[in-house]
Parts: C-alpha cells; structure tokens; sequence
C-alpha cells in the first residue's frame, strides 16, 4: 500500500492543493534508550533513518520540495548552504534520482573530515558547487547560481513548503503516541539550523500535544532567531489552515530558543558538542558535531544538572546515519577547498 502523509490525513485539503513525492521511509522508529543524568526516560526519534540512500531531516523536506518543481516543469535547482551542508549533499542526491541538475552556492565554514567528505560526495552525485570566498561576496554566489535559472530552494529547504516536511513529522509523532509506541514527551529537543524543521513541528504538535520544543540554536542569530522563526512558523501555520487560538484546546506546544551551545561560530566543533557525539555513540547514535552534536549536548548537560528530573525527553535525531564513505572515494577534494 502505498504511504498517505499524516499531513494529508490531519488536512484533507491540503492534498488538492500541494504536491508531494515520496522519497523516505516512513514512519522512523522511536526508540527508548538509558536515561542520562537525573532525567527519567530518553526517546530518541530516529530521522537518522529516514532514507536507504540517505537520512536525516533533509528527506522531509525535499518530499514536498521537489515535488512543488516537478509540478513547475523545472529541469534544474539551486539552492544554497555551508561548504559541508548537508542539505546540499541531501539536494543532489533526491534530485539526481529525479533527473535534475543542481546548483549550489557554498560558503565558508571550519574544515573537519566531515566537511571533506561531504564536499567530494556533493561532486560525486555531479552537483555544481559556487563557493564564495567568504560571507561577504557569498551574495555574488548565490545570485551567480539563480542566473542559471534553477528552481530555487530556501536554505536549509526552509520555506513553508518544506516546512510540511516537519508538520508532517509531528503529525506522525502524535500517531506513533496515540499507538502506544512511546508515551507523550515532556520536552524534545532538536537543533535549530534554517528554523524550518521546528516551525514544522510546532505547528504539526499544536493543538494535539502538550510539551517544550527546546530548539538548540547551531547558526548565527542572524538568521536564526525568534523573529525568524515566529514569522516562518506563522507563515506555516496559515498555509495548511490550522486552527485559530479560540478553537484550540491547551494541548499545544512551547518553544524555548537553547543559544548556549553555538560555539564561537558555524560550524566550530565545541568540547560539549564533541563529548556528546561521543556519549551517543556508545548508545549506537550516530551524530556530527555541526548540529545535533550541540543539541545532543543541551540534553546531556541539562539532565546531569539535574533541570530534566522527573521528565521525560524525546531527542530527534535530524542526521542521516547512512554512510557514504564509498561515494566520497569516486571525487577529489576541489582546489578550492581549504586544507584548514
């Protein structure tokens, strides 16, 4: 039988009216794993496996995404993203087996091994990458891979669109609950990047659970911040005709914006982000140290002080824990690409 979004489910209408493509494997598991600190249960939602070919939050997204440009007819997308972004990597992997060309304009960030491997599987797939020098003439890059006339994608896949992406994954939450599979989380916690992932969940959760979205801050505050995140969130809200406040019942989310683990910049590993990706991977997790490495690490530290007692925590995993090893062997690092 073929997959019927819960968003679908949840929003009949919104089934006439927007586009979809099945790219992942879904539902992804909800596991339950041994408690950290003073807290008493830890779920993780695992979107590490939400694709054979490869994971992480990205899948959900392109569903809708790339659906919305096959319906424009369009026969190239660009988007944009860090020198080891995995949404790049994520884009021209579903877009390559849909027959697109991609573009990306890429900027700078620390260069860890990671970074390498992404890099060279982004030009095993065949995407064309733009790198700006720096932030600073990033602008020029971007507006030189539009020119080409692909089919824009925000960062991050982060537009309303992509957005459904993740109402239907809280959608699919409420259900795996309702099931019996794991019982209503106190508090999620998931990395705040483009904002379009916690947009999502908010406005899939609202009005149908009760509990905290603490949203791990990984990117600049200036594009990542509350004002951000309200007018996306507001944005998504409207498009798939949620409920007003009037008729909604007290089972709604909260979101509390976590800056504490950024780091000194995009990108920069931390001596937390690193010891988490390390305690979840004796808990067979796999994690980087950009993004859920620091969210990892704002669970683990507020359950060893003692904030989480008594609750019980759901961590998303937003990473893909497929490894493309094989796939970054078949390219060579780029000349440009620093060695450092």
């Amino acid at each position: 039988m073929s997959r019927v979004p819960a968003l679908f489910r949840a929003f009949p209408r919104l089934s006439e009216r927007v586009s979809w493509l099945a790219l992942g494997q879904f539902p992804t598991p909800v596991e339950s794993h041994p408690a950290v600190g003073e807290l008493d249960e830890l779920w993780i939602k695992r979107d590490d496996l939400s694709g054979a070919a490869y994971g992480g939050n990205k899948v959900r997204k392109l569903e809708f995404l790339l659906a919305e440009a096959k319906a424009a007819r369009a026969t190239r997308l660009c988007t944009v993203g860090g020198y080891g972004s995995h949404h790049v990597l994520a884009t021209a992997l579903y877009g390559k087996q849909l027959g697109f060309e991609v573009d990306a304009a890429v900027f700078p960030q620390p260069i860890t091994a990671h970074v390498r491997e992404v890099v060279k599987v982004d030009l095993a797939l065949g995407a064309h990458l733009y790198p700006a020098r720096s932030r600073l003439s990033l602008p020029l890059a971007i507006a030189k891979v539009r020119r080409l006339g692909g089919f824009w994608i925000a960062p991050g896949g982060s537009s309303v669109r992509g957005s459904l992406g993740y109402v239907d994954g809280a959608l699919e939450l409420v259900e795996q609950i309702e099931r019996g599979e794991l019982p209503p989380p106190d508090v999620i916690y998931v990395a705040l990047g483009s904002c379009g992932t916690v947009a999502g969940l908010f406005a899939g959760l609202r009005g149908r659970l009760r509990t905290e979205i603490r949203a791990v801050r990984v990117v600049d505050r200036l594009v990542c911040n509350r004002t951000v995140l309200n007018r996306l969130t507001a944005a998504t809200l409207k498009f798939i005709g949620a409920p007003s406040r009037a008729q909604l019942t007290d089972e709604s989310p909260t979101i509390a914006i976590d800056h504490r683990f950024f780091g000194r910049a995009y990108g920069r590993p931390t001596a937390e982000g690193d010891e988490a990706v390390a305690d979840a991977a004796k808990m067979g997790i796999r994690l980087e140290t950009t993004y859920t490495g620091k969210a990892f690490a704002a669970l683990v530290v507020d359950a060893k002080s003692g904030r989480l007692k008594g609750k019980r925590v759901l961590f998303w995993n937003t990473f893909s824990s497929v490894d493309l090893t094989s796939l970054a062997e078949q390219a060579d690092l780029p000349n440009w690409l620093p060695l450092q």
